[in-house]
């Protein structure tokens, strides 16, 4: 593993173990320096992805605060499966199937053809709260053999230890949507409630589309950090 990158995750569990205070300054880049016995470089790259990720904010001329960890982060420039993402945030959470059956590609992603897919509909308890629905379409010529014992873990060991599968890529949109009533049943929200939705289609390395994602967050509880740079 790369220097930068263990510093990211020691620095990570750090800030989500309560070491450093929200709102204070973290150490500066040169006692991080001293302290790791890497280069300034090493350092500002950890940190910049700390950032990117939403666990600090990096302020010109002071130094580096940490952020507020009660949102849930959900990466967009990620791929990363449900269980990866609770693990990295040190979330207690529960993975509730809601449904397995038989279904098509929905025409929410552009479909042309009625594709057989796998249907899967899960709910994320996130602190013993519902947090959000997922719809998972997951095509049968790539998966035939998926089972609901499969969903009810995790999809993406499944496709990528028991299939050998290289996932590659996704390209993600988000939207912000009024609840719908299947919404408020599943997440337990009241009405006119606004939802992040972020849609997915997800790429292998040979190509082949693999899943299509509809996941659906409680607005309260949703925060997504993007690196942005101007030029």
């Amino acid at each position: 593993m790369e220097k930068y990158r263990e510093i990211y995750f020691d620095l990570k569990d750090r800030l989500n173990a309560g070491e450093f205070e929200q709102g204070k300054l973290l150490p500066s880049d040169h006692k991080l320096m001293m302290n790791y016995g890497v280069a300034r470089e090493t350092v500002r790259k950890a940190m910049k992805q700390l950032a990117e990720d939403g666990y600090v904010q990096r302020l010109r001329g002071k130094g580096t605060i940490a952020i507020d960890q009660k949102q849930f982060h959900f990466p967009l420039t990620e791929i990363m499966s449900y269980t990866e993402l609770v693990n990295s945030e040190h979330l207690q959470s529960e993975n509730r199937l809601m449904s397995f059956k038989d279904d098509v590609i929905p025409k929410i992603f552009g479909a042309e053809e009625a594709e057989p897919v796998q249907q899967i509909v899960r709910v994320r308890m996130v602190d013993s709260e519902p947090d959000i629905v997922d719809y998972d379409y997951v095509l049968k010529a790539v998966a035939p053999e998926l089972t609901e014992t499969d969903a009810k873990t995790s999809l993406f060991r499944y496709f990528e230890q028991d299939l050998g599968l290289e996932i590659d890529y996704a390209v993600k949109t988000l939207t912000v949507e009024q609840a719908t009533v299947e919404d408020r049943r599943l997440l337990n929200i009241p009405v006119r409630t606004p939802v992040v939705v972020v849609r997915s289609k997800t790429y292998l390395k040979d190509s082949r589309v693999l899943s299509y994602t509809e996941s659906r967050h409680r607005g309260d509880r949703f925060s997504s950090v993007v690196f942005a740079k101007r030029h």
